[in-house]
Parts: C-alpha cells; structure tokens; sequence
C-alpha cells in the first residue's frame, strides 16, 4: 500500500494512531463529520464563492471586510482560491489524483505578489495557534513557486477574527522539511511494524470508531 499525507492525516495519526489505522489503512470506518465540521465546510464554501465573485449570505456577512481585505492584496499580484498543491516523494509538483501524490495541500487563500507569497487559512473553530499546518502550505508553496523567497502564513479564527502569523524564508526552509520527515516517518515505521496503538483522550467523543473501540474515552 502506498501512504499518503496531509496535515489532517499526519495530525489524525498523531492524535491517535489506531484511529488512523482503522480510518486510512484498513478503511473499515469511514468519519463523516460532525456539526462542527459541517458547519466549518458550509462557511469555507460561502468564502470561496464570495472570492470568486458569488456575495455572502446573512450568516456570513460579517465577513465581507475580510474578503475585501483579500481583494486588495490580490489586486497587488495573483489570487489563488482553495490552491491544490500536491508533491511526489521526491518534492516534485505533481497533481492531485496522479498515481505518485504523495503530500497534498489544499490553501484557501494564496496570494502571490512577486518574490512574495500570503497564504490564509479560515478557521471556524475553537483557537489554537498550531504552525505546523502552515509549516506545510509555506514549504508547499517554496517548491511550486521557486520565485518566492518569502510567505507570510496566518491562521484567521473566523468568530473572533483574531490572527496567528508567521513568516517563512526560503533560507530555513530545510529545517521545515526536517520537521516535516520526521513526523511522516513516524507513520511509515508504525505501517513497516504494523504498530497502532490506541490514545485515549478527550478527543475520542468525537471519533467515528468510539462505538467499537475498548480503548475509548467517553
């Protein structure tokens, strides 16, 4: 079997690698979300359609400002909306169904403008500023825009409108990579070992195994 990853795969993994097993290797459960997660695809959807053109309904109005805000930017360079960028094992660019994806990422906003980039992730839950996801979109966007020298991340918490930020250079990218290897590596010698032991947490009233699971906390 050939692994893939992404952010939420490496995360679901982290947070419970039996989850991960049951989920992504055998594909005997199958997560079809909650309110929550409902909820964050209908706003992300409203946001994609407003920046194609499309307005926004009441129960998104509050964030007109903030589309505005993008369309500024962009008029400074080139807007990408919900950017598919995948990498085969050797961190070439390849697509999104192509047979050797093997690290895919899809950014809501990309704004190229020159030797820069401005990524933007909306975030419609609870705040917890973890830069690991964009540690991913910035080395992502290095090796699909070799022009871009910089990329400036921010994580936007939709219901306070608050802002995590960060920059990346392309100078320290390979401390990124070296960070990005080590946390895939850790999957790759749990499938070699068939090692995916249970890890209980609060998180496990959420999961799609709870019912079937023995090691479940709920």
């Amino acid at each position: 079997m050939r692994l893939s990853h992404s952010y939420s795969s490496i995360k679901l993994f982290e947070n419970c690698p039996l989850r991960y097993y049951r989920q992504r290797i055998t594909k005997e459960v199958d997560d079809e979300g909650g309110e929550a997660s409902k909820y964050g695809e209908r706003i992300h959807a409203l946001l994609e359609n407003r920046l194609k053109g499309s307005g926004l309904p009441t129960e998104a109005a509050q964030y007109e400002p903030l589309c505005q805000s993008v369309e500024k930017l962009a008029r400074q360079g080139e807007l990408y909306i919900e950017k598919e960028l995948v990498l085969n094992d050797n961190l070439t660019p390849t697509g999104w169904w192509d047979a050797d994806a093997w690290l895919r990422s899809k950014l809501d906003v990309l704004v190229i403008v020159g030797n820069d980039a401005v990524v933007m992730d909306w975030k419609t839950g609870r705040r917890n500023a973890d830069q690991f996801q964009m540690q991913i979109f910035a080395a992502q966007v290095f090796k699909h825009f070799p022009e871009v020298q910089r990329v400036k991340t921010s994580l936007v918490w939709l219901k306070t409108m608050e802002m995590d930020t960060n920059q990346y250079n392309r100078s320290n990218v390979n401390a990124v990579w070296a960070e990005i290897m080590k946390r895939i590596q850790r999957i790759h010698d749990a499938y070699e070992h068939g090692n995916w032991p249970a890890r209980p947490s609060g998180l496990c009233r959420y999961c799609p195994c709870r019912h079937d699971c023995d090691y479940a906390r709920v």
